[in-house]
């Protein structure tokens, strides 16, 4: 009789998992009828990616998404890129005006105009504001700026330089031409 029952035992078991089994294919909606269920266990392999199909074009439109805020992305980048640039120049040009302005007045000086304690203050104020706006542009930029002997005395761009912070006053210089770096290095020696 013990023999008996190990095998009804195994047969129940093999039984009720089949009856879950059936339960949970009706209980989620993956089959509706008994005809559906006889159709899922004829066939040989079930299709076990089958998606219902309010999800099925999810992805595509998530690619779709994905795709347009890349392209509004890398927009925004080239435009952030831009206007980095036009801030770049404005401040060139900016400081090339003031750099000229500048300039009239060492040449008014030198004409013989009347020179007194408070346009030399002025001066030194504008030399300050200079070092200042040089101290924030780009080292080549001040250097082509600063190179223009047509704009700036060799004893402006060298009491503009004494002014600058170090290593925005050693890059710049890095990239002067020799001759030129080596005629204001000595004038600004004798400061």
């Amino acid at each position: 009789m013990k023999f008996l029952l190990v095998p009804l035992l195994i047969i129940g078991m093999f039984a009720s998992f089949i009856a879950a089994l059936m339960a949970m294919l009706f209980f989620t909606g993956t089959v509706k009828t008994s005809e559906e269920l006889e159709k899922l266990i004829a066939e040989k392999a079930p299709d076990s990616t089958r998606v219902v199909e309010e999800f099925a074009n999810r992805s595509d439109e998530l690619d779709q998404l994905l795709e347009t805020a890349s392209q509004y992305n890398s927009s925004y980048e080239a435009e952030i890129k831009r206007t980095k640039e036009l801030q770049d120049s404005l401040m060139s040009e900016q400081l090339k005006i003031t750099v000229m302005g500048d300039s009239v007045k060492l040449k008014n000086q030198i004409l013989g105009k009347d020179v007194d304690s408070t346009l030399k203050l002025r001066q030194d104020e504008n030399l300050k504001d200079l070092a200042t706006l040089f101290n924030k542009i780009k080292a080549t930029n001040a250097a082509d700026i600063l190179q223009q002997n047509s704009e700036l005395s060799d004893t402006t761009v060298a009491r503009l330089l004494k002014m600058l912070q170090p290593a925005q006053k050693a890059k710049i210089m890095g990239f002067m031409e020799p001759a030129f770096a080596a005629r204001i290095a000595k004038l600004m020696q004798e400061f």
